[in-house]
């Protein structure tokens, strides 16, 4: 088995347009950063389009690279909803706790 970094982005509060900047910063080193991707968002209460756009935006940066897709850990009922609605629920694999992500991740190897 080969020994392949996770790397884990943490995100909580509430993710808006207001925060676009920020999201962005938080988010563009993970474009090019090899290994596997979890986004912790289990602390996110409340997230519009935004959080959205940027999310499908690192997707499709990483695939382009062939880079493993990010994986997301939603705690939130409002989170899971939007990503539902939008669609995305089937276009990042979803996990309850960053554990769970990691445990996913390395059966994959």
């Amino acid at each position: 088995m080969r020994n392949v970094e996770t790397t884990v982005i943490l995100l909580d509060g509430d993710w808006d347009i207001a925060r676009r900047d920020e999201l962005e910063r938080l988010l563009k080193p993970a474009y090019d950063s090899p290994g596997n991707l979890i986004i912790d968002m289990h602390g996110v209460n409340y997230a519009d389009s935004t959080i959205l756009a940027a999310l499908i935006v690192l997707r499709n940066r990483r695939r382009a690279k062939g880079l493993a897709l990010p994986s997301l850990v939603i705690g939130s009922r409002q989170v899971r909803r939007l990503l539902s609605i939008a669609g995305l629920g089937e276009a990042f694999p979803l996990y309850s706790s960053v554990e769970e992500a990691r445990a996913h991740d390395s059966l994959t190897l």
